[in-house]
């Protein structure tokens, strides 16, 4: 598989929806569950924020190792990812934009020849570099989906879901930072 002009602009711009998304949104419905078993906004930025991370240990290990293995990332499973969890929204998005410029920075640094080398991932298979980034591509599409439905969902149900509200350390000092 080779990759594309189009593909490198998704991976250029793809992740900037989310702004897009919750910047209508009072700060309540970001932390909002619509559904009691299924992440609010924040959790679902927190997540593809730790996905980021764990995105960019994968290419650095294909890259450096002869067809490395990878289970499939599980965050209830991952020691770190309630850690990431406890940023504000604020912060988790800075921090996505930093890694999504590492990923950019990445791949224009590949070499031709990196571009076929392979990783196996436990559900998909023997992914080469380019379908790895497809991957990591439509995974994310799916979770901005998820929070472009949220945002809208938040409005048609109001408040009446108040009981999924999550609570975070320090959120209640930091709603008004998700403004800017």
């Amino acid at each position: 598989m080779q990759i594309t002009d189009q593909t490198l602009a998704r991976v250029a711009c793809q992740h900037k929806a989310i702004k897009d998304y919750i910047d209508h949104l009072p700060p309540k419905a970001i932390y909002n569950r619509i559904q009691s078993n299924e992440y609010s906004i924040h959790e679902t930025i927190a997540y593809l924020t730790r996905y980021h991370h764990v995105f960019l240990e994968r290419l650095n290990c294909i890259k450096k190792e002869v067809n490395p293995f990878f289970e499939v990332y599980k965050p209830d499973e991952d020691s770190i990812f309630p850690f990431t969890n406890a940023k504000t929204t604020g912060s988790l998005l800075h921090e996505l934009y930093r890694l999504r410029n590492e990923i950019c920075q990445f791949l224009e640094a590949l070499e031709p020849s990196d571009w076929k080398r392979v990783g196996t991932h436990a559900a998909l298979g023997r992914l080469d570099v380019s379908q790895w980034l497809e991957f990591f591509l439509l995974h994310e599409s799916n979770q901005l989906f998820k929070v472009f439905k949220m945002s809208g969902s938040f409005w048609t149900t109001e408040f009446s879901s108040e009981n999924n509200i999550i609570h975070l350390p320090r959120i209640n000092n930091q709603l008004s930072e998700m403004a800017g």
